[in-house]
């Protein structure tokens, strides 16, 4: 089992270099946005489109490298001053109970969503540019899917942490 978190994990992290590539990008576009806006008084049609879909796309593709590195916000005011058994056993109730299921679900919906986006050929609406939408919502809901491919990883790697910490336990 641990061979198959190790696995998601690196798919996580090639995933993740994909998004980090999409800063890149998006600071050229809203370094030019910038200049042509404020020192030629030429604003775009097409520049808030874009990083608005870059950024949706570098936050979605990020986002299971993010729980693969334990990266994410966590108040842990109370959660710190725990024992480590007790941490790994809320851990992994809230990723069987809550996070897992709650994140499979929205990719599948993500992924139906994306896909009638593409058949319908829908469109930003946002401006005379109006491009389609499909490959925003793609990367959105392939991002969602390997974030939670990356929750069944945690899973068992949290899963086996605490069944390792209790068989090291000595007996009383």
């Amino acid at each position: 089992m641990l061979r198959i978190a190790s696995l998601i994990d690196k798919m996580s992290f090639g995933v993740g270099a994909l998004a980090a590539t999409l800063v890149l990008p998006l600071g050229l576009i809203m370094t030019y946005e910038a200049f042509a806006r404020f020192l030629l008084n030429w604003p775009t049609f097409w520049a808030y489109e874009l990083s608005y879909m870059i950024t949706g796309a570098h936050f979605a593709l990020g986002i299971a490298l993010v729980t693969k590195n334990s990266e994410h916000i966590r108040i842990d005011f109370l959660y710190s001053r725990l024992p480590e058994l007790c941490k790994l056993l809320i851990d992994f109730v809230i990723l069987v109970c809550c996070m897992t299921p709650l994140i499979i679900w929205v990719s599948w919906e993500l992924i139906d969503y994306a896909w009638n986006t593409w058949l319908i050929g829908e469109v930003s609406g946002e401006s005379g540019w109006n491009p389609v939408i499909w490959p925003v919502k793609t990367a959105i809901a392939i991002g969602f899917s390997v974030f939670a491919i990356q929750l069944v990883s945690e899973v068992i790697k949290t899963g086996f942490r605490i069944v390792s910490l209790i068989s090291s336990r000595k007996p009383m």
